[in-house]
């Protein structure tokens, strides 16, 4: 084995250097990428900057000690800075005449900036060769609005000197990896010798205990982790020993793993009457009373059960079975395995192991219509947007109606698409954590969220024509997350916004009832019909399909709404009557102080 291990020990240096060198390289690429990354930005905060120190200069004219400003910030922070007007003139450099220079119009840090300005973004980075410089650069231009004229700042940094701090980097990364792996190996050998021999001895003497010989002692060695191991071991082979000599427990050791079985368990002697069940089958088919010497049939009275047991008995070889047992406590959905089992020679029973499948199934389903669910509420978008791309394709974004009107489609369902994955993680967080894990929960009054969801909702309801009023009838004081109730009263609100109409009226009314603090988000829509409401807060669940995705919901507000009240140990509620309106109504506990 030592042979063998100085052989293999090469191979095994040498694939622990691959994989640390390959490591270390992706990280290395990660830190090139954060570094110029955190340059460009470096860059636009420094564009920022000097737009802002030159504002008042350019809205006087005052280019000449714009120039110097070009010049005296260039010089500090080692960056060139240039000023450009929207026609790509140069009206000041950090080191040339601007008069000197070439039109910048078609540059493409300049174009990007221009773009970056008409779509509401800060700026453009960009990384190019500049070939009046003769060298990359990082570029990014920062456009800003003054008067009625619309300048670029644009700083650049040579990309030169971060190359050579990366190589430097690089030329470490490698020393490092070859350090610890030459050091690793090293420390692996010395291991492998001290702990080699008194292992070898171990296994031989373990060999001879596997094969019967229970009287091997064990070596133990004086010192060491291995002097654990072995004392371990020979404890083991005297327990073994013990255990062989006291066989006598094996039963009481098998009635103890029957009750703690998951799966019932059913024992028939050949007249189908209860010998034996475990606590699982017991509870599963909710029997108070002890079954034994009961026939089957008094037990679980179920047809499909007994059939099984005679087709059992015929075939005589194990069967499985799936089938569902109505109880008055409920509807169970069953796996049923059988087998004939044979004992102290001739005599024989059945063996019947049973498992609940019920809220397998439950899930099962849940999942299948949860994907569902999913597939067609983002099929749907990506199905526009795949429609609207084909046809700029073909022609329509040369036509510049056109295509704003094809992009504004493609902006609208993306949005509706970032909506949907949005509330698709937050339903995923608000079930993964258990009350008051991961979040904030403080004692606040119950119209501290009210009033902030009202003023973030107030916009989007100005734009619908809708009117937004609030009644605080009591604050009483609750035990919450401000942020999440916040964001159940704003869905309420927004949920109320889609489906009230124009030139209506939406109040949100706080108070106390029985004990508990009621948020009331009261509109005059169309309403909901009776049979909608007990399902109204699952998933995806809409009323009227068309008109709830005309208006933009992703169908997981209210499910959010429903999760973030059980997060609260409260509840959420609705009443509606057709054609008067809604009453959506969250139900938290009051603290007392």
């Amino acid at each position: 084995m030592k042979n063998g291990f100085i052989q293999s020990w090469p191979l095994i240096f040498l694939p622990v250097a691959v994989v640390l060198f390959f490591f270390f390289w992706l990280q290395f690429s990660s830190f090139e990428e954060l570094y110029i990354q955190q340059t460009e930005t470096e860059l636009l905060g420094r564009a920022r900057l000097l737009a802002y120190a030159a504002r008042p200069l350019i809205e006087a004219g005052r280019m000449d000690e714009v120039q110097k400003l070009c010049r005296d910030e260039g010089g500090a922070v080692k960056s060139r800075i240039t000023v450009i007007d929207a026609n790509g003139k140069v009206l000041a450099d950090s080191e040339e005449e601007p008069a000197q220079m070439d039109n910048h119009a078609m540059r493409p840090e300049i174009l990007g900036a221009l773009e970056a300005f008409r779509n509401g973004r800060a700026g453009a980075p960009i990384v190019r060769f500049s070939s009046t410089q003769g060298q990359r650069l990082i570029y990014c231009a920062y456009p800003v609005r003054i008067g009625n004229a619309l300048y670029i700042f644009r700083s650049a940094f040579s990309i030169h000197q971060i190359d050579r701090m990366l190589s430097r980097v690089r030329m470490d990364i490698i020393f490092a990896v070859l350090l610890t792996a030459l050091v690793a190996g090293g420390l692996s050998y010395i291991i492998f010798r001290t702990v080699s021999r008194p292992v070898l001895a171990l296994c031989r003497a373990s060999a001879k205990i596997a094969a019967g010989e229970l009287d091997t002692r064990l070596p133990i060695p004086e010192r060491g982790a291995i002097r654990e191991l072995a004392e371990s071991v020979s404890c083991m082979t005297e327990e073994l020993k013990a255990r062989i000599n006291d066989i006598s427990r094996e039963k009481s050791e098998r009635d103890a793993i029957f009750a703690a079985l998951a799966e019932g368990v059913i024992v028939l002697d050949m007249e189908e009457q209860v010998i034996d069940i475990n606590t699982a089958a017991r509870r599963m088919f909710h029997l108070k009373d002890n079954p034994l010497g009961s026939p089957i049939t008094g037990v679980v009275r179920n047809l499909e059960i007994s059939e099984f047991i005679r087709k059992l008995r015929e075939e005589k070889k194990p069967l499985e079975s799936e089938f569902t047992v109505r109880l008055p406590e409920g509807t169970l959905q069953l796996r049923l395995r059988g087998s004939l089992v044979t004992w102290a020679g001739a005599q024989s029973g059945i063996l019947l192991v049973i498992y609940d499948l019920t809220q397998l199934r439950r899930l099962e389903n849940f999942r299948r219509d949860f994907v569902a669910n999913v597939s067609h509420e983002i099929k749907t978008p990506l199905t526009v947007i795949r429609g609207a791309v084909e046809t700029l394709r073909d022609g329509a974004i040369e036509e510049p109606e056109s295509a704003a009107r094809f992009m504004q489609i493609i902006e609208l369902h993306s949005e509706r698409l970032t909506s949907l994955v949005e509330d698709i993680l937050s339903l995923s967080r608000l079930e993964c954590h258990a009350v008051g894990e991961g979040y904030n929960f403080t004692v606040v009054g119950a119209a501290l969220p009210v009033s902030t969801a009202m003023e973030l909702a107030q916009p989007k309801a100005e734009a619908a024509g809708i009117k937004l009023t609030c009644t605080v009838e009591s604050d009483p004081k609750i035990e919450a997350d401000v942020q999440l109730l916040e964001q159940a009263v704003f869905n309420l609100i927004d949920n109320a916004i889609k489906h009230s109409g124009e030139n209506r009226e939406i109040q949100v009314r706080v108070r106390e009832e029985n004990d508990e603090a009621v948020i009331d988000v009261i509109d005059h829509g169309c309403g909901i019909p009776a049979e909608h409401l007990p399902r109204l807060f699952e998933r995806f669940y809409r009323v009227d399909k068309a008109r709830s995705r005309k208006a933009g919901g992703t169908g997981l507000g209210l499910a959010i709404v429903k999760h973030i009240m059980q997060l609260h140990r409260g509840r959420a509620e609705v009443s509606s009557r057709v054609g008067e309106g809604s009453t959506f109504s969250l139900r938290l506990p009051v603290v007392h102080s």
